[in-house]
């Protein structure tokens, strides 16, 4: 009897095998083919990208830094990215993330950065020359050599801000929070700085002549050496300012700026 079970067991083996092995293959090859459409796709994409790519290069740097001048960037997450050397000039950037962003020399000329975050973002050497930044976060950022001449900064947040040699010539910082920021060497002539917060900012060697510093909270700032706003100087000896006035030539900051658009 189990004899009879095993022999029948055996041939039910021998009859299914060749269906299921049909089947396998059959499977195989449908996952192959897949598997070849979906590698050529991939190459496809990967081949348009480096086309893209190239022909970007191909179009100049010139041309590439320039390429999102007046343009619309309201509200949009630019956090964490390298922009350096682009020019945003004129670009409206209202309530942008720039948190921690590189704008390294990038050209920020009249750009609308109302209520924009820019925490901790790295704008050295950048151009922010008349530009909007009424109410933006610009805590622990970097503008060390940053000019922002005639730029509005009115109730915006510089805490522990890096401006050492910036350009500040009649910048508005009215009711501007400057607490803890470095201000080492920056040109403020002819600022607003009324009822600006100024606690434990970093003044000394600072250009403040005819700067507006009525109801300003001055409570801890270091003034060593600093040219006050009338003129005189608040270390006796001091000789002349160790930065001077040239950051906030108009002359040079057109040429930066009012470069022909391609």
């Amino acid at each position: 009897m189990r004899w009879n079970i095993l022999v029948s067991l055996l041939v039910l083996f021998t009859a299914v095998t060749p269906t299921a092995l049909r089947v396998a293959r059959e499977q195989l090859s449908r996952y192959q083919t897949l598997d070849a459409a979906t590698d050529a796709a991939t190459e496809t994409v990967a081949n348009a990208a480096q086309s893209a790519i190239a022909s970007a290069n191909s179009s100049g740097e010139t041309a590439d830094k320039r390429r999102c001048q007046r343009c619309e960037l309201a509200a949009t997450d630019l956090s964490g990215q390298d922009l350096s050397n682009q020019n945003f000039r004129a670009a409206n950037m209202t309530e942008a993330n720039l948190n921690g962003t590189q704008l390294i020399n990038a050209v920020l000329h009249q750009a609308n950065l109302t209520q924009a975050t820019l925490h901790q973002s790295n704008l050295q050497g950048a151009d922010l020359s008349e530009a909007i930044l009424v109410q933006a976060d610009l805590s622990q950022a970097q503008m060390l050599h940053t000019s922002l001449v005639k730029a509005d900064l009115t109730n915006a947040s510089l805490t522990q801000a890096e401006l050492r040699d910036a350009a500040l010539c009649s910048a508005q910082l009215h009711q501007a929070n400057l607490a803890e920021a470095s201000l080492y060497g920056a040109i403020l002539r002819q600022a607003d700085l009324s009822n600006a917060d100024l606690r434990g900012a970093d003044l000394r060697y600072a250009d403040l002549y005819e700067a507006d510093l009525t109801n300003a909270n001055l409570t801890g700032a270091r003034l060593e050496f600093a040219t006050m706003p009338d003129g005189s100087t608040y270390n006796q000896g001091y000789v002349k300012p160790i930065n001077p006035s040239q950051g906030c030539d108009a002359s040079r900051t057109e040429s930066v700026a009012d470069q022909p658009t391609p």
